[in-house]
């Protein structure tokens, strides 16, 4: 061994055991380290899409495969260019273990979903937050009553929920106990008040609870309104009195600029937070629709008829959790909560490393991307009388900028399942790339839970084909799944749709995971779906309406409704 070689030893030698793993872990990771995504979406045509630099790539891939995959230290021995600093800095950059200590597991369905999902609330020590679009139905109500009995325990919870109260699809636990419209169409359809009986169990054990509708101009909240507050003015005196900071304020302001219509802009994202350690994230929302004890019927009428969607969802456990937190700590005191200091040990508590995996969580606001008047209300004129002329959107989201890349990065395989593509440009640079993929294969709904929705996206499909891509239309039931995976390593989750509305019009929270374990669960999760899936074949009225507008109709969906 060379004098070179001994010194590289000696520091192996001084690293501990859990930071010789993730060493090992993180030159295990398919691109050689991870991709350098925490700004945007890495371009794998710049070095600079990688954390690591180009030669020390190189040289540690060649190592590598030599030895398939890295399992000791000593096979680090003599790689040229990856010496005592270059390994330092490694170590270095993996200290930060709430971006790379990370673990999760994904969970699939109904019965799945709720079991995990009642064990991590039932798990709680010391706080519960809950962040998310919809409660409601019995799962909603066995929530609450357990929220209740957290409570009585000496758990801190905190529940935020947007209630729009405009109901959209039927579903038994749809949008909103809210409105007098909305209420009475719950009685007389869905769930007979169980809403009023879920806030109920709720306020009667104190948990504290906030309807975060209307996102935008909360002056108009009745809670607000009971404090005094009735304007833009109003507001910000009361959030300065309370310490909220400058950086908070200005987003909502910006938000506040964006969202007249209480109805027309909601708070999309979900996520449940236990303890700073572990979290329920991805796109499922609480209620039977959702989180169900029973297995899907072979026969998909029985779950279209009793409102039973297939969605999936993660456990995520390390130092991401915290940063998921301050998110949520963000929305809940701008939406009139008690304030509290989310970098407090009891909240923030001391991170570890449960895991190798990487995880970068993206947010967005309403008005990033808008349709502007110049450019479409000549498209939108031509749409109203048959032309096919679609929205030109202008602006950045930074999750639908990571969200359309994703292709780029696939070298073998995308596997997406996404229940709404309606996205045309996103889309379209989806089937761009669709040549350059080997295995492009992606699941979208048979079954839609709203209609025009559904024959929105159908229009798509002809396009996509014929670009190459494998479509699978699940059959099972109707599908809410928000999720994608590149070569079984690179996954994208969270409450993103690939429609205009989640990049133009609501609050959107993303996570993007380099994890080849979690990747590939992921990966074999959406091939077993690829059993309860027929081959999309597009039917007269998509392929004609993949050239042509239908006159009226179609200009309203796609540039008010979408």
């Amino acid at each position: 061994m060379t004098e070179t070689q001994q010194l590289y030893a000696s520091h192996i030698a001084d690293l501990s055991n859990d930071q010789i793993k993730a060493v090992l872990g993180y030159l295990n990771l398919p691109p050689v380290g991870g991709f350098a995504d925490v700004d945007g979406p890495p371009d794998t045509s710049l070095d600079t899409a990688f954390e690591l630099p180009a030669a020390i790539r190189r040289s540690v891939r060649e190592r590598r495969d030599h030895f398939d995959r890295f399992s000791s230290p000593e096979q680090l021995i003599g790689i040229d260019g990856f010496g005592p600093v270059a390994l330092r800095a490694v170590v270095d950059r993996l200290s930060n273990v709430g971006r790379y200590g990370n673990r999760l597991r994904p969970v699939w369905g109904g019965p799945a979903s709720m079991r995990e999902f009642f064990d991590l609330l039932e798990g709680a020590e010391r706080y519960i937050h809950i962040s998310t679009y919809i409660i409601g139905g019995e799962v909603g109500l066995r929530m609450a009553q357990l929220l209740a009995k957290k409570m009585r325990e000496g758990v801190a919870v905190r529940v935020l929920f947007c209630a729009s109260g405009f109901v959209i699809s039927g579903s038994p636990s749809g949008t909103g106990f809210v409105s007098r419209f909305s209420e009475l169409r719950s009685f007389l359809f869905n769930d007979m008040y169980v809403r009023k009986r879920i806030l109920r169990v709720l306020r009667e054990a104190g948990v504290p609870v906030i309807n975060s509708s209307p996102i935008g101009r909360h002056w108009k909240r009745r809670s607000l309104r009971r404090l005094g507050i009735r304007s833009a003015r109003q507001y910000e005196q009361f959030a300065r009195q309370r310490g909220i900071p400058d950086e908070w304020l200005d987003e909502q302001a910006r938000i506040d600029r964006e969202c007249g219509l209480a109805f027309a802009n909601v708070d999309h994202r979900k996520m449940v937070i236990v303890d700073g350690e572990r979290a329920f994230i991805g796109s499922q929302n609480i209620a039977d629709s959702y989180l169900y004890e029973n297995e899907l019927s072979p026969d998909p009428t029985i779950n279209v008829r009793k409102w039973q969607w297939h969605d999936s969802a993660a456990i995520l456990e390390g130092g991401a959790v915290v940063a998921l937190n301050q998110l949520f700590a963000r929305r809940w005191v701008l939406s009139g909560g008690d304030m509290f200091d989310a970098e407090d040990a009891f909240y923030a508590p001391p991170t570890r490393r449960v895991g190798n995996a990487v995880v970068t969580i993206d947010q967005s606001i309403p008005g990033l991307v808008r349709l502007p008047m110049k450019e479409n209300l000549p498209r939108l004129l031509w749409s109203m009388v048959g032309a096919d002329q679609r929205p030109i959107p202008q602006g950045i989201n930074p999750i639908r900028e990571r969200v359309r890349t994703l292709p780029s990065l696939a070298q073998t395989d995308l596997y997406a399942a996404h229940c709404y593509p309606s996205d045309g440009q996103l889309l379209a640079h989806w089937m761009e790339a669709v040549p350059s993929v080997p295995d492009f294969t992606m699941v979208v709904p048979l079954h839609y839970d709203t209609k025009v929705l559904g024959i929105e996206c159908d229009r798509f499909y002809p396009e996509m084909i014929a670009a190459g891509a494998h479509l699978w239309g699940y059959d099972r039931a109707i599908m809410h799944t928000k999720i994608a995976v590149v070569d079984g390593y690179y996954t994208s989750l969270g409450s993103y749709n690939l429609t205009l509305r989640s990049g133009r019009a609501d609050l959107e929270l993303q996570f993007f995971v380099q994890c080849p374990e979690f990747g590939h669960a992921v990966r074999e999760r959406i091939r077993e779906d690829l059993k309860a899936c027929k081959p999309v074949r597009p039917t007269a009225l998509a392929k004609y309406r993949s050239m042509h507008s239908i006159p009226v109709f179609d200009a309203l969906v796609r540039y008010f409704l979408l």
